[in-house]
């Protein structure tokens, strides 16, 4: 009795919402069925199933040969903000299960989306006056500051 009030009671209102969408991507349809894929593209945005043609010059020639379509290539790029450097600050904690002590000057290697690069850490503690005081090696069991010239 329990379950067939509850799959016949009101709907949700996520039920609702639903309704909602498909009822205007219907209309959608119907309003821009006869016109080209660039007008409804401005409309509408791009749908499933639109893909993009890319273009390569100068393509080795293993390329060609070891090419299997169904293995996906992936392309990337970096956006015109993506390539500034400068000093970033961040806080800091040594993991428990790392073994070896982090000391100022070594260089590590970050691995951040599609980026990787090597920087060389300051870590510091900020005293109750504001100061920062340069550490030789991480804390124990505490965060504390690093510094590094890298990707902002």
């Amino acid at each position: 009795m329990f379950d067939v009030e509850y799959d016949e009671g009101e709907s949700t209102y996520f039920d609702d919402l639903k309704g909602e969408m498909q009822k205007e991507a219907q209309l959608n349809h119907v309003e821009f069925e006869d016109q080209d894929n660039e007008a409804r593209v401005q409309y509408d945005g791009f749908r499933p199933g639109m893909y993009v043609r890319i273009e390569i010059e100068n393509v080795p020639c293993e390329f060609v040969q070891n090419f299997d379509p169904h293995y996906p290539i992936i392309l990337g790029g970096l956006g015109n903000s993506e390539g500034n450097v400068g000093h970033v600050q961040m806080c800091l904690k040594k993991h428990r299960w790392y073994k070896k002590i982090l000391k100022s000057q070594d260089p590590i290697i970050f691995s951040v989306g599609w980026r990787r690069f090597q920087t060389i850490l300051l870590y510091y503690i900020e005293d109750h006056n504001g100061r920062q005081r340069l550490l030789k090696y991480t804390p124990q069991h505490m965060h504390c500051g690093a510094a590094f010239w890298g990707k902002i």
